[in-house]
């Protein structure tokens, strides 16, 4: 996903440019709006993505689908006329313009979907995930397993019960 800027660089601050992304996984859809800024180039982006996730409840493998959307400005390095080094500090987080001109917004598509990314995501609402027992998928098959909740409390007892019947 990237995009040469040297010509929207050599127009006026406030000069933008509007593009739709192809679909490139993770992407499926988005767009991109680039405006010329006093450092370099503001980019709006908005994305479809599709993240590859593991449901907490049965570790089952899924696509979770997100919207990402940012807004980054990516700092200049060289100048487009002469070619000459800028003397800017932007901080060492900040994405820049390669020395082509080039805008290359796939790191950012990467951050942004990270943060979007669920705690815990789900393969459904209703997952039942696995038998703390047996460790069963109990989306696929139903156990028999005993998983009434026993009261902390009467564990000494239930282990010295245990241990006299052997």
């Amino acid at each position: 996903m990237q995009f040469n800027v040297s010509q929207l660089l050599r127009e006026p601050v406030g000069a933008t440019r509007r593009y739709e992304l192809d679909p490139e996984p993770p992407v499926h859809r988005g767009t991109v709006e680039l405006m010329r800024t006093p450092a370099g180039v503001l980019v709006r982006c908005s994305v479809d993505v599709v993240l590859d996730a593991a449901c907490s409840r049965c570790l089952a493998p899924f696509g979770d689908p997100r919207r990402v959307s940012f807004e980054e400005v990516y700092h200049q390095q060289v100048d487009v006329v002469t070619g000459a080094r800028l003397d800017t500090h932007p901080d060492q987080d900040s994405f820049l313009i390669d020395t082509n001109h080039t805008i290359d917004i796939t790191e950012g598509v990467r951050q942004y979907s990270e943060m979007a990314a669920a705690m815990q995501p789900l393969c459904r609402p209703d997952c039942p995930g696995i038998c703390p027992v047996c460790g069963q998928d109990l989306s696929i098959v139903a156990c028999d397993c005993d998983r009434t909740p026993a009261d902390a409390r009467w564990g000494a007892l239930a282990e010295l019960m245990r241990s006299r019947n052997g």
